[in-house]
């Protein structure tokens, strides 16, 4: 057995001050104040020297390092992310890919997860590859004809398992056919509104397919007005409504993806419980540093595509809770749940990941009260110490 002691945890509903936590096979087998939890002679004791123990960061979409496009480098890239505390993440692929590379994508990320960190990948986020051409890297976007099934049927019929999240615009004439057609092959398949200008009566049409999630809140698009100078209600408008969607919010240090008034008034309506922090992390796209006569703000932890145009960041789950508790006053507890426990559950994985409780996988990260990384410990194994 193994314990992690002298400790403060971070719990769901609150903080342990003097708290431990053991595990043993890989599985958390009591977490608790110290005085509670049973340490049997010869556990191998980590002492946290007052460090916080939280629970590993759930990272649902993200595109890749710096350096690398989990698609291509999906063993570099979870190296990468699980230093930054990040023990599942969700490879995520965008509509500029063919699809014999998200095929082959889809292989990689499925072969690297079966060992070492390449454990931390727990399937695919697909940005797409139906939405409305009007995202990032616009030149390259190659799915923008008419949705048919010979098209979709063979991508949909070999990475239906590996699946998660499929983002969509749910305006997108034929969407609904081929949301059908993925739910028919996999029915724990979850969608989310992806870059798109439909309106929330768009939204409310599809979500009996399982619509449950919004890409990246505030930076996916907006309806149009019913008339001049009015503003219509779209995604964005629609998700903060509707208490079964969740919202993904990325947090830079600076507050251009969703300034910091936004990140307060979304977190108010939504509530805590459905509000998760992404990276959308993606390779730096070239040597662009600002674009600011085309109205395009400079963030040192964002990317920008070949057009200069905002797409993305190079942000991982640590700084982004760090930006969280900047931008709104909101304490640790919270930072961590939108990026542990309010993933997993969107997921359905909250059985087995996303809090520190008895049965659970032991996935677990050392931090200060600030989110710098000490030490992350995967399925009870120490990966990294810092």
């Amino acid at each position: 057995m193994k314990a992690v002691v002298n400790t403060k945890l971070i719990l769901e509903d609150g903080i342990v001050w003097d708290g431990a936590v053991t595990w043993e096979g890989g599985r958390i087998v009591q977490a608790g104040w110290s005085s509670e939890v049973t340490i049997p002679e010869g556990t191998k004791c980590i002492d946290a020297k007052g460090l916080y123990t939280a629970p590993g960061l759930i990272d649902i979409h993200n595109h890749g390092s710096s350096e690398y496009l989990f698609c291509d480098e999906p063993e570099k890239c979870a190296e990468h992310f699980l230093k930054h505390g990040e023990t599942t993440v969700l490879p995520t692929f965008y509509c500029n890919l063919t699809r014999e590379q998200m095929l082959e994508g889809a292989r990689k990320c499925r072969e690297a997860a079966k060992t070492g960190a390449g454990r931390i990948i727990g399937g695919i986020y697909m940005e797409g590859p139906y939405m409305n051409g009007n995202g990032s890297n616009q030149k390259y976007i190659l799915w923008n004809g008419k949705i048919r099934e010979e098209e979709y049927g063979p991508l949909v019929d070999e990475i239906k398992e590996d699946v998660r999240i499929w983002a969509v615009d749910p305006a997108r004439e034929g969407i609904e056919g081929f949301m059908a057609y993925v739910k028919g092959k996999n029915p724990k398949a979850i969608f989310s509104m992806g870059h798109s200008f439909a309106t929330a009566a768009d939204c409310r049409r599809v979500k009996k397919y399982g619509l449950r999630l919004q890409t990246h809140h505030g930076d996916s698009g907006k309806a149009p007005g019913f008339a001049q100078g009015t503003i219509g209600a779209g995604c964005d408008e629609y998700t903060l409504y509707d208490p079964d969607i969740y919202a993904e919010l990325i947090c830079d240090e600076n507050g251009i993806h969703v300034p910091a008034d936004m990140i307060k008034m979304v977190v108010r309506t939504k509530g805590v419980e459905r509000m998760i922090l992404i990276t959308d992390s993606m390779p730096v796209s070239g040597d662009f540093t600002n674009n600011e006569a085309e109205g395009v703000a400079w963030g040192p932890d964002l990317n920008y595509d070949y057009e200069g145009h905002l797409a993305g960041s190079h942000l991982t789950l640590d700084n982004a809770c760090r930006n969280l508790m900047k931008h709104t006053g909101y304490g640790l507890c919270h930072a961590i749940r939108f990026a542990s426990l309010n993933p997993a559950r969107l997921l359905g994985l909250e059985e087995e990941i996303g809090s520190i409780e008895a049965g659970k996988r032991a996935n677990l990260i050392l931090i200060d009260d600030m989110v710098h990384i000490h030490s992350v410990i995967l399925d009870g194994e120490t990966m990294v110490q810092n």
